[in-house]
């Protein structure tokens, strides 16, 4: 009896330890993402695959907007596998770091999978170590086909990405119509700031247009882009190009008021000129906790936040019946702790946001 008992742990032993083995991200079988189904991404005719402008308007485009656009912020992959473990091998073109934002925000990986009551569940994110990468995201599964998504680096580019299944389990496009790339018009485009572009989540699956997608089973397109949502015409022109008639303008916080005045009503009519069943939501600039005290600038966003709305009652009285406007007030909260530096939001602030657009998005 003993001998047989020192046999069944000694096979449980050898069993453990193969499957750990076989469990190590360079044990793994590697599909390239490429095969897979994309997200996030507005136009085909880009310098690279997962870069976010289309590269017919680089010389229109500002050059501070150009690199940013070489960020991979909002680009997920969509996929299916019976895997028990998921990995993933990805490059970043920069190896970028910030002073106020985690690594694994910046240029990780994180994943999430689709339950059966239609919600889906965060398993694991990829620390970055370098520009070259590799990670086991979740492991010890039961072998069952399940639907995921993993979403790229916010605030670096993505040069190559891998997925890595158990060599002997199935990896396919998804095999559930939920969160994937449509041909109608049902994808949202979010056009904005470092805010929009993800600072500073924690990981990248944490940013409001990515919470917002899941919340609503819907492509999110995001274009924001740190420091410079001024509303160009060049991306007023590329948003005209962009298979969607839902699209979010979260650009005040890299806005003046003269801007507004100058640009802002000329960038909404390029869209409805191009795009008259568009729906266009008009946020206001978000209640930062230094406005409390900083009376100058609190000045200077309100006068902002009257010139924005005093744009949207010009298109309503020009019968624009599909423009939204969204106050600032709730997008963070009002007990000032949904931000990592007075500004940029942590995950509270990022869900906060979601939450609180996600009541108008329609």
């Amino acid at each position: 009896m003993r001998k047989f008992s020192i046999l069944l742990i000694s096979l449980c032993l050898v069993l453990f330890v193969t499957r750990a083995a076989a469990q190590k991200p360079e044990n793994m079988k590697y599909t390239d993402a490429k095969e897979l189904m994309l997200l996030g991404k507005g136009f085909t005719n880009t310098d690279s695959y997962y870069t976010r402008l289309p590269v017919d308007l680089k010389d229109e485009i500002r050059p501070e907007v150009w690199s940013l656009g070489k960020n991979s912020a909002g680009l997920a992959v969509r996929f299916s596998s019976n895997s028990t473990a998921i990995a993933v091998k990805w490059t970043v073109m920069n190896n970028f770091r910030m002073n106020h934002m985690p690594e694994t925000g910046i240029k990780g990986v994180d994943l999430y999978t689709l339950e059966d009551d239609g919600k889906w569940y965060y398993m694991g994110t990829g620390r970055p170590t370098g520009k070259e990468n590799s990670s086991v995201l979740i492991s010890n599964m039961e072998a069952k086909q399940r639907e995921y998504i993993a979403y790229l680096p916010l605030y670096d580019g993505t040069e190559k990405l891998e997925i890595g299944v158990d060599s002997t389990a199935n990896l396919t496009k998804p095999q559930r119509d939920v969160l994937v790339k449509k041909d109608n018009d049902d994808a949202i485009l979010i056009y904005g700031t470092s805010i929009t572009q993800g600072g500073c989540a924690s990981r990248p699956g944490m940013v409001y247009s990515s919470i917002i997608g899941r919340m609503l089973g819907r492509e999110v397109i995001n274009l924001g882009f740190s420091g410079n949502a001024k509303m160009d015409k060049s991306l007023a022109k590329a948003i005209c190009r962009v298979n969607t008639n839902t699209i979010v303008l979260d650009c005040l916080p890299n806005t003046t008021a003269q801007m507004l005045r100058d640009s802002a009503y000329t960038f909404i009519r390029m869209i409805l000129d191009a795009k008259p069943a568009a729906k266009i939501y008009m946020v206001e600039n978000p209640r930062f906790p230094y406005l409390r005290y900083n009376k100058e600038r609190i000045k200077e966003l309100s006068e902002e936040d009257l010139v924005w709305k005093s744009i949207y009652e010009r298109f309503r009285k020009e019968k624009c019946r599909n423009i939204y406007y969204i106050k600032g007030k709730e997008l963070a909260g009002t007990d000032n702790e949904a931000t990592v530096d007075g500004v940029h939001m942590t995950d509270l602030g990022f869900l906060r946001y979601a939450i609180e657009l996600c009541k108008y998005i329609r």
